[in-house]
């Protein structure tokens, strides 16, 4: 019997979008809401496709962004102004990014932010659209640039936000308008630091702990109240949860989801409201664990949806205009596929 994690839908067939891959896999939404996925490909190339508008949900053919020279994993967001913007570490260690000419459309030559930075960047917006982008500098602290303004194509100059990092940050807006970053601190540790106000781009909290033994990237989700949950790969092995609490400034005590995992969870909200953890699991499998209400904060048992994964990790879980989920995931043996596990309609 087919998975199904939010009634009315279930877990569908592989689909093989081919290509060769070498890095986690990047979604993100065009202003028509057809989910386009960018990936770094041979000799440092940054490749994406796209759905169509057919009623079979069918991908255009692979298209090369020319001028790029990738060195890790993209990070695509659409802005309010409806234009996807691709931010990537090049294979010099600058932060650059290319921007799409319109929504819906192609993408222009690539525009230099930052040079010398240590990690890859993650982008998020601000309440007010304007997009910030953290990465790890040369130095190991936690870093930012923004928009100047909201014209959403000039930006400031980097400011350090201190601390010492040790993967890549993971940003989001929550319910209270500001933004949030989790981080793998030392020793195994994860850390918070959070804007004081809306839009208060350079006035943040200090940094809080509010945990022990992660031992992988955090990722970060909003749930239907909008209150960040931070993921990660524990010292155990397990998938962990940390949630945030109904103040949107503290976070509760870290609980276990349980499984056997390799590398860090994603997530995304599902159609009924409930949130979704995917992780690649000992066996390679791609596994999925459900919230057991909306809201809530424990989830029901990790179910396979089956698929032999490669090398990189899964991809950030993404839904689509009708709200049903992606995800996406390197194929395992020397081709590196890009592979494809959506939900359908039941």
């Amino acid at each position: 019997m087919p998975v199904s994690t939010t009634p009315g839908t279930a877990w569908g067939t592989w689909i093989n979008l081919e290509g060769g891959i070498f890095a986690e896999p990047a979604p993100v939404l065009n202003a028509d809401n057809r989910v386009q996925v960018f990936v770094l490909g041979g000799s440092n190339t940054l490749w994406s496709r796209w759905e169509q508008r057919d009623a079979n949900r069918s991908w255009g053919p692979w298209y090369q962004h020319q001028g790029v020279a990738i060195a890790g994993v993209p990070s695509p967001v659409r802005g309010k102004d409806g234009k996807i913007r691709v931010f990537y570490r090049t294979t010099a260690g600058h932060l650059q990014v290319i921007t799409q000419t319109a929504p819906n459309a192609g993408f222009g030559t690539p525009q230099q932010i930052v040079t010398n930075i240590g990690g890859d960047p993650a982008a998020a917006l601000n309440a007010d659209g304007r997009i910030q982008v953290f990465f790890r500098g040369t130095d190991g602290s936690l870093w930012h640039t923004r928009n100047q303004g909201l014209l959403y194509e000039a930006y400031t100059s980097p400011v350090s936000l201190g601390g010492t990092i040790y993967a890549t940050p993971s940003p989001v807006l929550d319910g209270s308008g500001r933004i949030v970053v989790a981080v793998q601190g030392g020793s195994e540790t994860l850390w918070t630091i959070q804007q004081r106000i809306p839009n208060g781009v350079d006035d943040w909290k200090p940094y809080n702990q509010e945990t022990t033994g992660v031992t992988s990237r955090p990722s970060v989700v909003l749930d239907a109240a909008a209150r960040a949950q931070i993921l990660y790969r524990g010292s155990d092995g397990s998938a962990w949860l940390v949630g945030q609490n109904d103040d949107y400034g503290t976070f509760r005590t870290s609980a276990s989801l349980g499984g056997q995992i390799i590398d860090r969870p994603t997530a995304a909200i599902g159609l009924d409201g409930r949130v979704n953890v995917f992780v690649k699991g000992t066996d390679k499998a791609l596994w999925v664990a459900v919230q057991a209400a909306e809201n809530d904060p424990t989830y029901q048992d990790f179910q396979s949806l089956g698929g032999v994964i490669g090398d990189v990790n899964v991809s950030p879980a993404i839904a689509n205009q009708e709200a049903l989920l992606y995800v996406f995931t390197q194929g395992s043996g020397s081709a590196r596929n890009l592979w494809l596990q959506r939900q359908t309609w039941a």
